[in-house]
């Protein structure tokens, strides 16, 4: 069930922390997919631990939602597309606010960014697209570093699961590839002190994550709460015009 090299026990780990690790970094990286059901048992047996400790995890991530309770077990939640709809927004408000504490007390130094877009880029280069939701985040967690905001962001992601997961799914070389160059883009105007073209290639990137909710739900729908779901631009005529209009911005 878990066989990842991330599903070993380090020594100093407690049972606990262990298996809350491991759970929830298989639902967020979608290695346990909406719908699949857990049983305390089997996890017990397969993560080598007594009960006790999968029984409170499986508490703490009902809580966070991440886990849906069911008669004997529990099962991994459909991601909710309005929950998504409010992250975007929170996470592009919120990050406009760090810009704008970056612009009136300049860093020393972005090197730390710009080494994130980097290991960007090498990922995209090699075809590790399974790296890329976890290097956007590093590269969110070092944005919110350089203006004092980690506190901010933590808390933004206690909630922001589904989000994640959506990236997670998303599988075309050439809207990472975009993506990643609005991380440059933000890199460069942070560097040379303008504002609004930071600002630019962060809506740049936000305005792209809606019709990707869109084009998730729609190729993957019991992914997804149950809903109406409609054709999204970017995969009508096996989504030329989506790979079009992200081809001419990158």
């Amino acid at each position: 069930m878990f066989t990842t090299v991330r599903s070993v026990r380090a020594p100093e780990e407690s049972a606990r922390s262990f298996v809350y690790r491991v759970l929830s970094m298989y639902i967020r990286e979608m290695l346990l997919r909406p719908g699949e059901k857990l049983v305390e048992t089997d996890v017990a047996q397969a993560l080598q631990v007594s009960r006790t400790p999968v029984h409170d995890t499986f508490s703490r991530l009902v809580r966070e939602r991440m886990l849906r309770p069911v008669p004997r077990g529990a099962v991994v939640p459909p991601l909710d597309s309005d929950a998504i709809l409010q992250l975007i927004w929170m996470y592009r408000t919120t990050c406009v606010a760090v810009l704008g504490e970056l612009y009136n007390n300049r860093p020393d130094s972005y090197e730390r960014l710009q080494r994130c877009v980097d290991h960007q880029y090498e990922a995209l280069r090699i075809g590790s697209l399974l790296r890329m939701p976890r290097l956007e985040h590093e590269f969110l967690a070092e944005l919110f570093r350089l203006a004092n905001r980690l506190p901010v962001l933590a808390a933004m992601n206690s909630t922001g699961g589904d989000l994640y997961r959506m990236l997670r799914m998303l599988e075309d070389p050439r809207m990472w590839k975009y993506i990643v160059n609005r991380h440059a883009d933000l890199v460069k105007a942070l560097e040379a002190h303008d504002h609004e073209a930071a600002v630019d290639a962060l809506d740049a990137e936000f305005d792209l994550l809606k019709p990707l909710l869109e084009e998730s739900e729609y190729r993957h729908p019991s992914f997804f709460e149950k809903r109406q779901v409609r054709q999204p631009e970017l995969c009508r005529a096996d989504g030329a015009q989506g790979s079009a209009r992200i081809e001419s911005k990158s």
